[in-house]
């Protein structure tokens, strides 16, 4: 529903659209919550981001075929346009800061290959605060980038992804996620799918 209306339903819809009450769209939302399957805002019911989607503004816009989502890093906004399908086009900025960049999903290929993907939070603390850690995979231009970046920053330096490498793992992680149905990959499976893509390295580790 939220690929299709570009927000998250009332939690009374999602009660209609399953005939059930509210109280047991907010028990199984506390649920998924709990095992980390969409992250809820504090306090409440009403879901703040189901990745790949935001529903609050993100640091990327997503746009297919004159429909537009928040994504809160580019590779969510990857994950958008593996899940929803089409050309695509995700406005972002180099570094979240002043350079604007729009990578462009053409024919299935993405068309800015010499873009670097930067992760500072490895996958084992990505749920520790997963606004913050997707606010931490930035876009960059080179190595060098990225090296004064975390300097300037204080962040740590993750692991480096060429973005045509980026796409192929969202597209496999996320190309189904609209027409299977959801279940929550194990730390095993996670991490065979993490070396089916070339991320072998100690900071991809989930056990």
């Amino acid at each position: 529903m939220i690929a299709e209306l570009g927000h998250a339903p009332p939690n009374a819809v999602l009660a209609d659209a399953l005939s059930c009450s509210v109280h047991e769209v907010e028990q199984s939302l506390n649920a998924l919550s709990d095992a980390h399957a969409l992250l809820l805002h504090p306090g409440t019911t009403t879901p703040w981001a189901v990745h790949p989607f935001a529903l609050s503004p993100g640091s990327c816009w997503v746009e297919i075929a004159h429909r537009g989502w928040w994504a809160n890093c580019l590779y969510c906004g990857l994950g958008i346009a593996a899940a929803v399908g089409g050309d695509a086009e995700i406005s972002t900025r180099i570094g979240g800061e002043r350079e604007q960049v729009v990578v462009q999903i053409r024919n299935g290929a993405v068309q800015e290959r010499d873009l670097l993907f930067h992760l500072s939070t490895p996958p084992r603390h990505w749920w520790d605060n997963v606004i913050h850690a997707c606010a931490s995979f930035q876009p960059f231009r080179s190595e060098e980038e990225i090296d004064r970046w975390c300097t300037r920053h204080a962040l740590p330096r993750g692991a480096v992804v060429p973005l045509p490498q980026l796409w192929e793992f969202a597209r496999d992680w996320y190309g189904a996620y609209l027409e299977e149905p959801w279940r929550k990959r194990s730390a095993q499976d996670a991490e065979q799918l993490f070396r089916r893509h070339g991320f072998t390295s100690p900071f991809w580790s989930l056990t």
